[in-house]
């Protein structure tokens, strides 16, 4: 096979193989094989980031082996916070030189990881559908929205594409998730202004339309000044999405949610939640229920 003859479908065998190799993943494969499951959507993600890598079988299969690290990592980490009850790290300072400032975490594990999760983690690919259904669709002709962290660029990058007439701007204070979006942006073919800062630093001045913010609340020491933040930089009548995880172990989680009634608390303070999609990550769990990983997702209209 030459680094250029794998088609989508072959891109998705490929990372099923993977999974099916390594304790952290195995069950991958035959959550993959439910009807519900939407393979389509997840060979394109694969084949981007096939093209992320450079169209080489070596550089996919590096992009495979960085998932599987980063779904080892949430294992032990989430049997330690079974084990203590909280998380790894509670210093904003010190997540942030372990991760965001180093670029052999970043453009390893992290963002190589975090992409090809869209397609083979189903809660991403829940929140993702989600995202296109309740957000992407039925804009006006033309706007502004504004990702914040940008990540790796995929969701600013998909609103972009179904809302062309809409100007796409994105914030992340990691130099690496910043040069990975521009990248994702390249490849998808629209147009995103992306600059490398912290949101909470931001000077404002301009305001948004829409605002995309996919799992920063539990990032930080003191989430709800993201939230005053976020309200301040949305229009009037603008709406944002917004995810976050619940006892959801990952090394750089530091605000620990109990349950999603905690979110919720939060969050109306400030906003009213439109609609929301709260998803146990374990099998036999509910989204209700306390001290189990959840993944959250609403649109938020400000108060």
């Amino acid at each position: 096979m030459s680094d250029s003859s794998p088609d989508d479908k072959q891109l998705l065998e490929m990372a099923l193989a993977t999974c099916a190799e390594n304790w952290a993943t195995s069950s991958i494969p035959a959550r993959v094989a439910r009807p519900e499951y939407d393979r389509v959507f997840a060979e394109q993600i694969c084949r981007l980031a096939f093209q992320k890598c450079g169209n080489t079988i070596a550089g996919y299969n590096k992009a495979l082996a960085d998932f599987v690290h980063l779904s080892e990592e949430f294992v032990r980490l989430q049997i330690e916070l079974d084990r203590d009850g909280k998380y790894k790290y509670s210093s904003y300072d010190e997540v942030r030189a372990i991760v965001y400032d180093n670029p052999e975490v970043m453009e390893g594990r992290y963002l190589n990881g975090l992409l090809v999760s869209q397609a083979l983690w189903m809660n991403h690919r829940k929140i993702y559908e989600y995202f296109v259904d309740e957000y992407c669709v039925g804009n006006p002709a033309s706007g502004s929205v504004l990702e914040v962290p940008t990540g790796t660029g995929v969701y600013v990058t998909e609103f972009a594409m179904r809302n062309p007439g809409w100007t796409a701007q994105g914030v992340d204070l990691s130099a690496s998730s910043v040069a990975f979006t521009r990248e994702i942006a390249r490849l998808r073919n629209c147009n995103v202004a992306v600059s490398n800062e912290n949101i909470l630093e931001h000077a404002g001045g301009k305001t948004f339309d829409r605002i995309i913010c996919g799992e920063l609340v539990e990032h930080l020491e003191r989430p709800e000044e993201l939230l005053v933040k976020l309200k301040s930089l949305v229009t009037p009548g603008g709406t944002i999405f917004l995810t976050t995880a619940i006892w959801a172990a990952n090394i750089d989680h530091i605000y620990l949610f109990v349950n999603a009634q905690e979110v919720r608390d939060m969050l109306e303070k400030y906003f009213v939640i439109d609609s929301e999609l709260v998803m146990p990550v374990f099998d036999g769990k509910g989204p209700e229920d306390e001290k189990t990983p959840i993944n959250y997702a609403c649109v938020l209209t400000p108060r």
